[in-house]
Order: structure tokens, then sequence, then C-alpha cells
């Protein structure tokens, strides 16, 4: 819950920083009215992101065994959570907050700016996401079982 927290900030900074920017959402986007700061205005580094996908991920790691089939509703929400929250997300932050490290993109307006760092939250939630799927086809074939 706290790494989802964190997330649901780093949300809302960019939405301060789209305010700010004049209706920018990255680098390479255009500015829709008058830009009050450059973007970013406070930029979100990538290890921020990163740090909350592996508490997300600890997370599932120490809940998955405590997963029974009265809670398996429980389980489909840490699951979407997971890919929505940390996967989609983390991708949607390594686009609009670029690095001239990151992985470079074809892109006409500033090539130098590759994807952010950001993505590597939504690689590491796919062994999560993988756990979480085995716990639930077990859960469902251990119910399904009990009532055969």
């Amino acid at each position: 819950m706290y790494a989802a927290f964190a997330m649901f900030l780093f949300f809302l900074l960019s939405l301060l920083n789209f305010v700010l920017a004049g209706g920018r959402m990255g680098l390479r986007d255009t500015a829709r009215w008058d830009e009050t700061a450059a973007w970013p205005f406070i930029p979100l580094p990538a290890f921020l992101v990163i740090a909350a996908g592996l508490a997300a991920v600890t997370g599932v790691f120490m809940a998955v065994p405590s997963f029974r089939h009265d809670t398996a509703d429980d389980l489909a929400l840490m699951g979407a959570v997971s890919i929505i929250l940390f996967g989609f997300m983390s991708l949607f932050f390594a686009g609009v907050y670029t690095s001239t490290s990151g992985i470079p993109t074809d892109f006409d307006s500033y090539p130098e700016e590759g994807v952010g760092w950001h993505w590597i939250s939504a690689a590491i939630q796919i062994p999560a996401v993988i756990v979480l799927a085995v716990r639930g086809i077990s859960l469902y074939r251990a119910y399904k079982r009990s009532k055969g």
C-alpha cells in the first residue's frame, strides 16, 4: 500500500508539472497555454519509481502464501494494481521523464533524449504477476477439486 501511495504521489507530481509547463507532458510535447515553468518543474528521478516497484514486488511475494480461496478477490486486485499502477504508470513516467542516458529513440525533436529508466519498475513487476497468476490458478483448481 505504501508503494501504491508513492505511485499516486508521483502521478500528482506529474500533473503539477503538466499544469506548470503549460499543458506539456514531456519535452517532446507542445505547450497548450502559457508556461509558468519549464518541463519538468520538479523532475521525477527513476530511482524513486524503481524503489516503489521493488517495494510492490516484495509485498506481493510476502502476501502470496497467505492467499486462500476466500481472499482470491484480493489476489486479483493485487494483480491488477501490479499491472496498471506499477506497470503502465512506470512506462508512462519513462516516456515523459526522458533521460540522455536512457534507451535512445528516433523521435524528430529531442533525439538526444531517450526513454527514462523508470521502465525498469515495469519490468520487475513481471515475476510478481506470474506468481499471482500461478497462485490464483492453483487456488481455483483446489476449489474445483473440493466442489467436485
